[in-house]
């Protein structure tokens, strides 16, 4: 059945769950805030659109804003190590819709170096949120501007606890491996044949 443009429910006109509205009031980061919030972070954030493989941003460059992933997915790799070759990327992270990236950029005072680059895994389109625009913010409305920074702050803890007992768990992992290796390498430790 064909939708009647004319007597359609005209109660429904611009109340679309694809909008930039609805998609900031559903990412983690927007959590609990306020329409009135929502809307003032809408007018600031930037929509921009990537093909698949083409770069968000690369590892030591500046970091000057983050983004929130709209539709599509974002491959977050890190640089080949020093001795190893510099071509070779190891991949970190797929991150998908609503996941975001960058948030560092935000908090620091300095614009530090991207510790990973970003590249579109597949057509992707993505919401910049920019240091400039956040500072704006912080000068014209200090309550949202400090909600954003908690908030950002917030995820940016959960992740470096996060981090801290994986790394923790493989240290141990790692020590367990050497006091094996250790014990098969030891003569006085293996049984005579």
């Amino acid at each position: 059945m064909e939708k009647d443009l004319f007597w359609g429910n005209i109660f429904n006109i611009g109340k679309r769950t694809d909008s930039l509205y609805f998609f900031l009031k559903s990412t983690p980061l927007f959590k609990g805030f306020t329409s009135r919030d929502i809307k003032n972070i809408e007018k600031i954030v930037h929509l921009r659109k990537f093909k698949e493989g083409e770069i968000v941003f690369k590892e030591d460059e500046p970091g000057t804003g983050m983004y929130l992933i709209k539709s599509g997915s974002i491959r977050i790799a890190k640089q080949g190590n020093k001795q190893g070759d510099k071509n070779q990327e190891d991949i970190i992270s797929t991150l998908m819709q609503h996941d975001f990236l960058g948030e560092l950029a935000l908090i620091e005072e300095t614009s530090c170096a991207r510790t990973a680059s970003a590249y579109a895994d597949h057509e992707s389109e993505l919401v910049g949120f920019f240091k400039p625009d956040l500072m704006d913010i912080i000068q014209r409305n200090p309550r949202l501007g400090v909600k954003i920074v908690m908030r950002i702050s917030e995820i940016v803890a959960a992740r470096l606890r996060i981090t801290t007992s994986a790394l923790t768990e493989k240290k141990k992992k790692i020590k367990e491996l050497e006091v094996t290796l250790k014990e098969k390498n030891d003569p006085l430790q293996r049984p005579e044949p």
